[in-house]
């Protein structure tokens, strides 16, 4: 009964931190290359060229996070122009990042009521 127990308690262990380890803090790469695709060069855009851009259209830009203006919402600047970006929270894997921090964000055109901003679903830091 007692080796039952102690196997018991093993088992509960080992199932708890695998679930902690699954949500972990920051991870440089997908962790077990879920939701993993293509990772080639891509075209990055300019913040200037926006009202060229179509709605839905996928985008990445390279720039700065200047500041903060809403829960989600955010002013990026890539040296050509400033544009209010949305960020997902998953978008964020975990990193933190600073108006110091060149990064480059991926995410999606939202053309609506005459003002054009990006939804952002990924963030990686610029080395």
């Amino acid at each position: 009964m007692k080796k039952l127990t102690i196997l018991a308690t093993i088992l509960a262990a080992s199932v708890g931190t695998t679930a902690f380890a699954q949500q972990g803090g920051f991870q440089a790469t997908t962790p077990n290359n879920q939701n993993a695709g293509f990772t080639g060069q891509q075209a990055v855009s300019k913040v200037s060229e926006a009202s060229q851009w179509r709605d839905d259209q996928y985008v990445v830009l390279q720039g700065k996070i200047v500041k903060q203006i809403g829960k989600d919402d955010f002013i990026f600047s890539d040296g050509t122009g400033e544009i209010e970006i949305e960020v997902d929270d998953k978008a964020w894997y975990g990193q933190n990042i600073t108006p110091a921090d060149k990064i480059k964000v991926f995410g999606e055109v939202d053309k609506s009521w005459n003002r054009t901003e990006v939804e952002i679903h990924r963030i990686e830091k610029v080395k």
